[in-house]
């Protein structure tokens, strides 16, 4: 399954064979139950982050790469779950855990920092189920846009986890646009300097 042996015992409870076993469940779309189908939703994010898997799908854009981006932070891929194409086995790094949020169809990936490092969408409910992951960037560089409308100057940001970490000096002596790609350039040499990886 991953290349050595290791044997996954949890996996989301497949609520699409829930409802082809009980009949009943389809009525809650109808209005029959509305509730139901909200317990359906919460169960179903804890029965998720209770299991040793991830979706299979990314929420990527650009030439983001979500799963490769796992991998080089030493998330283990495997095998798609016989029988529910949505999960894949995974194996996490020591510490890392999935979390629930405060909405149901919403978990966290998180490391042993506590650091969030993909956000995860699992919808339960059985006439709808889907679900994908995207990673999160722990770094970011951007601009204070704030001093740059106060003082007329650019400073670059780099942040972590949205928490500012370094800025730069200010830039003052071109036009604002090119103030922005100076400062943007200016973080980003920080930032390969201090955390190459």
């Amino acid at each position: 399954m991953f290349g050595k042996k290791i044997k996954p015992v949890h996996v989301p409870v497949n609520t699409q064979e829930q409802a082809q076993e009980d009949p009943l469940m389809r009525s809650w779309v109808m209005g029959g139950n509305p509730n139901a189908i909200v317990a359906q939703e919460a169960e179903g994010q804890q029965s998720f982050v209770n299991s040793d898997t991830l979706p299979t799908r990314t929420n990527d854009y650009g030439d983001h790469d979500s799963k490769k981006a796992l991998e080089a932070a030493g998330v283990k891929f495997g095998v798609v779950i016989p029988g529910d194409p949505l999960f894949q086995y995974v194996e996490l790094p020591k510490g890392w855990k999935k979390v629930p949020t405060s909405h149901s169809m919403w978990s966290d990936l998180v490391d042993d920092k506590g650091r969030k490092r993909a956000s995860i969408f699992y919808k339960a409910a059985f006439y709808d189920r889907d679900a994908f992951y995207s990673a999160t960037s722990r770094f970011s560089i951007g601009i204070d846009y704030e001093r740059q409308d106060k003082e007329g100057i650019t400073v670059g940001q780099v942040l972590e986890q949205g928490a500012v970490i370094h800025t730069t000096e200010p830039v003052t002596s071109e036009k604002s646009h090119e103030l922005s790609k100076k400062a943007r350039k200016v973080a980003a040499e920080w930032l390969d300097e201090h955390y190459p990886d």
